[in-house]
């Protein structure tokens, strides 16, 4: 009688082992699986999906929805894996968003940051657009101020106004010392046929006197942009724009 009790004692502990490790593997698969790609892996690993995520979905990037008063309609746009803005009619993705009547969908992308400069010269590696040795060297020229694109499917509000115009119309605000930091440039992108795309605006990453803009300190950073009849805002974690290499801006 013993033995069998001991042979029970034995057999639901190895059945209770075997639960716990199998629980274990699947909290190891959902963590894996659920790891920020720009934390878990190198850029050369990244796949399209992880690209898209990272355009769409990670801290670098933040869609605003505003008031359209300039339209009555909706809106659907869809992001592009080369760091610009795909313009689809009708279509939605992971990263696409609907815009509701009345409503306009910007987004707001830090694109000076590595893990934005890798997402794009990896996507042009995956699309044979560019070599992995030339995508290594495109990497090594690190931007020396901030860059932040502005895009959407409707930029109604941008169309009008020159680089001059729009310079004068954005902004950066830390949380903690609430200083302004104005662009020095910005820039009007265009696709190939002649389309407005966005707008990349360039701030200085020091002030006048040599110091940083940003502080290392600094937990939020505030854009924004007003234009014409469109006041887009939007604020950046900074505390979440890390790599496996640190703070990326």
């Amino acid at each position: 009688m013993e033995s069998r009790k001991g042979a029970s004692w034995m057999g639901n502990n190895s059945m209770k082992f075997m639960l716990a490790s199998l629980f274990l593997l699947v909290l190891g698969g959902l963590a894996w699986a659920s790891s920020d790609p720009w934390k878990a892996k190198p850029y050369q690993q990244w796949d399209a999906n992880d690209i898209k995520r990272i355009f769409a979905e990670s801290p670098w990037c933040k869609t605003v929805e505003i008031d359209a008063t300039w339209k009555g309609g909706g809106s659907k746009y869809e992001m592009s894996d080369d760091g610009g803005m795909a313009l689809k009619t009708g279509q939605g993705s992971a990263g696409a968003g609907d815009a509701p009547a009345g409503k306009a969908i910007f987004v707001v992308r830090w694109v000076s940051a590595r893990t934005i400069r890798e997402a794009g010269v990896r996507s042009s590696v995956l699309e044979g657009q560019m070599k992995s040795e030339d995508a290594e060297k495109e990497l090594a020229k690190v931007p020396d101020v901030y860059q932040i694109f502005v895009g959407g499917r409707d930029l109604t509000p941008f169309a009008s106004a020159d680089e001059k115009t729009l310079q004068a119309s954005a902004f950066l605000s830390g949380k903690k010392t609430k200083q302004k930091i104005a662009p020095v440039k910005a820039q009007i992108l265009h696709s190939p046929d002649g389309k407005m795309t966005g707008v990349v605006f360039v701030f200085p990453k020091k002030t006048d006197s040599g110091e940083p803009n940003i502080g290392t300190d600094e937990k939020s950073v505030e854009f924004t942009c007003t234009i014409s009849k469109a006041r887009i805002l939007t604020t950046f974690e900074l505390p979440k724009m890390e790599d496996s290499q640190g703070r990326d801006l």
